[in-house]
């Protein structure tokens, strides 16, 4: 049997702009949805989630998607003064249990963790959704305190974190998740370079960046990895690609 896991960072509005434009906000949700439906995801891990009093993102996906979900706050309240919050979510089509978050890195942005427990047909997975500081200061130190996290969270379940974790591949934090943990499109793709986020200055790309990562941990039951890639959607749905990783149960490499 087979599971499809999405990661993606959803590009939040609330904090790069005084006027929102729901409606165009809504246009990119709504292409994010398409994909979710068109690389039928069983779970997906989600970062720069907003809330408004508008609008709850977690809970228009699992509504539009028909999906359970759980959300971890990470910056501004949705029912504060300003109305305006970002966090992580979790959306899956199987039950969610266990729910269990972190706080990775503070200062003015707040940078936690969420993980929950997918009852798949083939058995229980932990899965984790994580978004590391952009500071390279704070991030060096987030991947190894992420690392010890899932250890002390997912017991002896297989465990997939997702999430955009603002560093390369080679970045000397993320020498902390080698070891036990593959990363799963450098698994499937040894020799591509790939890249989940552009930077444009003037209308012009001016880097291109692999940041936004899928990582498993072996456990039981044995996890194979059958595909991974970048994904995007016309118009964009954020300034991220989506990360998509299909997981087959059972059988070793």
């Amino acid at each position: 049997m087979s599971l499809t896991i999405l990661s993606a960072n959803l590009l939040n509005p609330l904090f790069n702009t005084i006027r929102v434009d729901h409606r165009a906000w809504l246009t990119r949700l709504e292409a994010l949805a398409g994909l979710v439906e068109s690389q039928a995801a069983d779970v997906v891990l989600c970062q720069e989630v907003g809330r408004s009093r508008e609008l709850r993102v977690d809970e228009w996906l699992a509504g539009r998607l028909g999906l359970t979900a759980v959300y971890e706050r990470a910056n501004g309240r949705a029912q504060g003064r300003w109305g305006r919050e970002e966090g992580v979510a979790i959306l899956s089509r199987y039950p969610l249990s266990s729910p269990v978050s972190t706080l990775l890195g503070g200062g003015l942005w707040r940078r936690p963790a969420l993980g929950a427990v997918v009852a798949a047909p083939w058995g229980e997975l932990a899965v984790y959704t994580a978004h590391l500081s952009l500071r390279p200061w704070r991030n060096r130190r987030q991947p190894g305190r992420l690392r010890d996290w899932v250890a002390a969270t997912a017991g002896g379940r297989p465990a997939i974190i997702g999430g955009d974790f603002n560093a390369a591949a080679h970045a000397p934090g993320m020498a902390a998740l080698a070891g036990p943990w593959r990363d799963v499109w450098r698994a499937t793709h040894p020799t591509v370079e790939g890249f989940s986020h552009e930077l444009t200055l003037f209308g012009r790309v001016a880097r291109r960046r692999r940041i936004d990562y899928l990582f498993l941990r072996a456990g039981d039951p044995e996890l194979r990895i059958a595909y991974c890639d970048y994904h995007t959607t016309a118009p964009p749905f954020a300034d991220h690609r989506a990360v998509v990783g299909r997981f087959e149960a059972g059988a070793g490499e």
